[in-house]
């Protein structure tokens, strides 16, 4: 289990590090880029609900280096051929197929914990330097 757990986490941080040239390249642009990335992760809002998640905020920071942070409830489970398709029919949005393959990995870890007092309610994934992704847990 405890390898499973390094391989998931390192799977996501892998999937992260792919959003490094994107956020350098807003560092670089300033507001109009965060802009424009904060309204494109909008505009997917609806699509990223298809895949079992529900996306709860939306945190802009305006700094150097800047950085968006996402949160998000599991709703229920989707079958990975949906999931699957909806990337497919949209592989065109890249930023989708990085959430969703962020969101994926996040729940294969936590679905590998044996955390038998608590509850999974959700996570936070920052696009930003570096990204990061932050499982979170409810005592029962």
């Amino acid at each position: 289990m405890k390898q499973s757990l390094i391989d998931s986490i390192g799977a996501v941080n892998d999937q992260l590090k792919d959003s490094f040239s994107m956020i350098k390249n807003l560092k670089e642009a300033g507001a109009e880029k965060i802009n424009a990335l904060v309204n494109d992760i909008l505009s997917i809002a609806p699509l990223i609900e298809e895949t079992g998640f529900n996306m709860k905020d939306v945190s802009v920071d305006i700094g150097i280096p800047p950085g968006i942070t996402l949160s998000f409830i599991k709703e229920k489970d989707i079958a990975p051929e949906t999931v699957e398709k909806l990337l497919q029919d949209n592989k065109e949005k890249e930023i989708l197929k990085l959430i969703v393959g962020a969101l994926q990995k996040a729940d294969a870890a936590q679905k590998s914990m044996n955390l038998q007092n608590y509850i999974f309610k959700g996570l936070s994934m920052r696009l930003g330097l570096p990204p990061d992704v932050s499982l979170k847990f409810e005592k029962k």
